[in-house]
């Protein structure tokens, strides 16, 4: 298909920036979400205004570091480009990362239980990250490999996957199966596991799907790999074995 990017809509004289307002969306319908979760298990809603603003914080500044370190070229001659967002981009594995350290240590601070925490925002994380990638799949971000799937979209007279719409969908996807076998999960820190792996293969698998022929817009490979599907490797190995044995402990 012919795709145009989209990266602003105009409300009377004001443009508001699509990406922003998708990815504000997103944020807030996940922490309505989690929100009315909190609500279910009793524990204090303010813990978790405070982790998404956290998370939101966090989340821009773990991935633009990685996107700096990734691409220090672009930004090693005038470093007062590194706080331009419209200058490069982000990496969503470098955000996933530290707002995962921060909320470890906001949970060490007010005495909660970590993996209880992420269980009950998981759901909420998984519909911010979807509404979040429609809307990098709207600007045009991530172009992919060629292609003759149906879903590609034309860039430079090629038919290129769209790694976004992929990683959208995906994420919907998740959050659907999230809300479906949460009322059989007792087990804590299940629900956590299960996002974490999900995430750690499909991504792995959806990453091949962006494009390595385009130069500066494609990402840095690694022995072939993108840095987030080496991360994904490691995730794989580390989270496998703990979910098979949370779920082992939760069939006795």
């Amino acid at each position: 298909m012919t795709f145009a990017k989209i990266t602003t809509i105009g409300v009377g004289p004001v443009n508001i920036q699509i990406w922003g307002l998708l990815v504000a969306l997103g944020m807030l319908l996940g922490l309505l979400l989690t929100l009315r979760e909190a609500k279910k298990r009793k524990m204090n809603s303010e813990h978790f205004i405070d982790m998404f603003i956290i998370i939101f914080i966090t989340a821009i500044i773990g991935a633009r570091l990685a996107y700096i370190a990734q691409y220090w070229e672009m930004f090693s001659e005038d470093l007062s480009t590194v706080i331009k967002l419209n200058h490069g981009g982000l990496v969503f594995i470098g955000g996933f990362f530290l707002a995962s350290l921060a909320i470890f240590a906001y949970t060490k601070l007010k005495k909660l239980s970590f993996w209880k925490v992420t269980d009950i925002m998981t759901p909420g994380i998984a519909i911010a990250m979807a509404i979040g990638r429609v809307g990098d799949y709207l600007i045009g971000s991530h172009i992919g490999g060629r292609t003759n799937f149906f879903l590609g979209s034309y860039y430079q007279g090629d038919l290129r996957h769209e790694p976004s719409l992929y990683l959208a969908i995906n994420a919907f996807i998740l959050f659907i199966f999230l809300i479906l076998v949460k009322p059989f999960i007792k087990k804590e820190g299940l629900m956590s596991y299960i996002f974490i792996v999900w995430y750690a293969v499909t991504r792995f698998v959806l990453d091949f799907a962006r494009a390595a022929d385009l130069d500066a817009l494609s990402e840095p490979r690694y022995a072939a790999l993108t840095l987030t599907q080496w991360v994904c490797i490691g995730l794989f190995i580390i989270f496998v074995p703990l979910l098979s044995l949370k779920i082992a402990k939760a069939k006795k």
